[in-house]
Parts: structure tokens; sequence; C-alpha cells
């Protein structure tokens, strides 16, 4: 097998079309390990860090892994360290390695042990990676054989819908006291007249529709805290690129609830191997009486029932009370953080893993016993 390493866009670019047949042929064919999607983050958050995406190649010339990477240089409990990290952040659903369905145990051994041979490396990141994923399996099996200094932390676990039934049956097995508070919703939005929900489709960045979403996110409770899109030049250039990159393949739908011709919620879809991820949702705080989140991802999930090919509606989201309302099913992404073998990368795992655990459970159980004296 041979390694390829990919620093920069123009290399990325070059391998669009093998890399989107690698995620085809992988164990997890999922929107944000296409290229489409790395290259729009890439563009967008990859500054300052540098990118080093590991192409492993067979005896054949085909790609049989991918692990888009990048350098990082940042703190870590105050100690400047050096590390490489999949590229993932608060927009990325999730994280993987890509690797081949024939030969995906020894792809991701030999990009592991291409990355513990790095110089200068003091911490192997894999974050959001998926808990019940082959790859996070394999990972933990290598790690632990070589008796590697390793520490798991939990990221996201984010609720999903399956849809294998018709809405009624569906609703139904929903709790009489979420049914009840959803139609209560429903009624009071549509006494105040004039609400309609529209599906546009997002063929690329420059429309309307998707400055009118920009619009909705910079009036929304995230404004306050400063996570709106408008408030972040990055993240508008994201969501634009995506649709630059994406919309042309049709799998783009932008959401609107409207009051009259005034849209005042959306979500914003992306359709992928029969999954609908929805990446973004806000509404106008002004129109927060209408409960307009609620009533806009009622009519959406709905429509997704009574629609053809969805199988399943995966809420991107985080174990928030509105969306556990709908489901009981869950994935977990964790962050698996594999320690170097120098002095100050060993320090850093103790520190980590060993003492500050140790030391919260000291001051747990004195705070126990103060309760109890």
């Amino acid at each position: 097998m041979n390694i390829k390493v990919i620093t920069t866009a123009e290399e990325l670019k070059s391998i669009g079309h093998e890399w989107n047949r690698a995620v085809k042929n992988s164990y997890r064919d999922v929107v944000p390990l296409t290229h489409e999607w790395i290259s729009a983050w890439w563009n967008n958050f990859g500054e300052p860090n540098k990118m080093h995406v590991v192409v492993l190649y067979d005896d054949n010339g085909e790609i049989s892994g991918i692990a888009p990477l990048m350098k990082v240089c940042c703190k870590y409990r105050g100690f400047n360290i050096k590390k490489i990290s999949l590229m993932a952040n608060g927009h990325t659903p999730s994280s993987d390695f890509i690797t081949n369905k024939k030969g995906g145990a020894e792809a991701v051994k030999n990009i592991l042990a291409y990355l513990e041979c790095l110089p200068n490396l003091d911490i192997i990141e894999l974050t959001k990676l998926d808990s019940n994923s082959y790859t996070h399996s394999i990972i933990l099996d290598h790690i632990k054989t070589n008796n590697k200094k390793f520490g798991l932390k939990n990221n996201t676990e984010s609720p999903f819908i399956t849809i294998n039934s018709d809405w009624d049956t569906f609703f139904k097995n929903r709790s009489q006291k979420f049914r009840k508070a959803m139609r209560n919703k429903i009624n009071r939005a549509e006494k105040s007249g004039d609400l309609s929900v529209e599906k546009i489709q997002i063929l690329d960045g420059n429309n309307e529709a998707i400055r009118e979403m920009f619009k909705i996110s910079g009036n929304s409770w995230k404004k306050n805290i400063g996570t709106d899109i408008m408030s972040n030049p990055r993240s508008k250039s994201f969501y634009s690129e995506i649709c630059d990159r994406l919309g042309p393949h049709g799998v783009i739908t932008l959401w609107f609830l409207k009051k009259g011709n005034q849209p005042i919620a959306f979500e914003f879809h992306l359709t992928y191997n029969n999954v609908v991820y929805p990446i973004r949702a806000d509404y106008d705080e002004s129109f927060s009486n209408l409960s307009p989140g609620s009533v806009i991802e009622y009519n959406i999930i709905k429509s997704l029932f009574n629609g053809n090919n969805i199988k399943e509606y995966n809420t991107c989201g985080h174990t928030y009370n509105y969306l556990m309302n709908w489901t009981d099913d869950t994935r977990k992404n964790v962050n698996i953080e594999i320690f170097n073998e120098n002095f100050k990368s060993y320090g850093l795992y103790i520190l980590e893993y060993k003492l500050i655990p140790f030391l919260r459970k000291l001051k747990l159980n004195k705070l126990k016993q103060a309760v109890m004296s």
C-alpha cells in the first residue's frame, strides 16, 4: 500500500471524483464525508491549521482509505501542543475515516501507524467519531493492542428518527403529553392566520432564499450569544459554498415557515443516501409566541413520513427535550485522544485522565460528606 499526503486545496480538488467513489464504497456513505462537504469545510474553517489529508492507495492504485486530517497548534490544559485532528467542528454532524469495505481494518491500522510515526506530534485527536461505527471499534482495538496511552471523551449525542411506518402510527406512539402540547401549538399558530410552510430547492448559493435564511438567523435568540449565521462570516460563507458545491446535485432543500409573505423560521436540509440532515434551523425571536420552531418541525417531519424513499431524519442536534420528544434513538459521537510516546505527551495524559479525574472525585466525596454531616 502507498500513502499520499494532501496539503493544499488544489491537491484536494484534484481527487474529487476518486474521493467520492471511495465514500460510496465505504462503510459510511454519509454527507459530511463527501468531497464537497470537506472542501467547503476546509475553505471556511481550516485556517490557521495546516491540511494533512492522508490518502491510502492499494496495489492497483485505487483509494482504500482516507483520513481528512489537519495539523493544529493549540493549548491543552494551558500547555502549548501540536496535534493532528479530523476536520470537524460544531457544523459537522459526525466525522470518520473513509475506508473500503474490502480492507477497512487494515486501512485504519495503516493510517494510525503512519500518524504514530509523525515527528513533533503530541496528540492524535479523532473527533466526533460514531461510537457504534466500524472505525471506532478498529481504532480502540489497535491502540489497546499496542498499549497506547489514550482517552475517550463524549462529544455529541444526536437523536434520529427512523422513518419506517406511516405518520399516524408514528405520531400516536409519541407521549400523550407531547401530542397534546404539539396540537395546542399548531392550533395557536393557525389561529394567528396567514401561516404557511414553503419548501424550496436550492441549486446554488446565489439564491434570495439563502439571504432570507441568514436574515432569520440574525434575528434569532442566537444573536445574543453570537452564534447566529449573520455574526459569523465563516459560517455564512460555509453555507453559501455548500450550496454551490452540493446544490447542483439536487440534495439541498430550504424549508420556510412564513407569516404572510415574511419568512419567520427555517430548516436547511441536505438529503443524501435517503437520510435527511437538518444542518441548521433558526427562527425569528419576535415571533416566538407562535412557537415557530415547533410548528415548522412538525410539518417537516410529517411530510417526510408521507413522502417516499426517506429512511431517516438525522437531527444533527443534541439531546434537547424538544428533540427527545420525537424519538428515543440517539447516536453518540466521541473523541479519541491518542498520546505520543514523549515526556510531555505522557505528562498530559496523566494530568487529563488520571490526576484531574482523581481530584474531581475527591472534591465530590468531600461535598457528599459535608451534606451528610
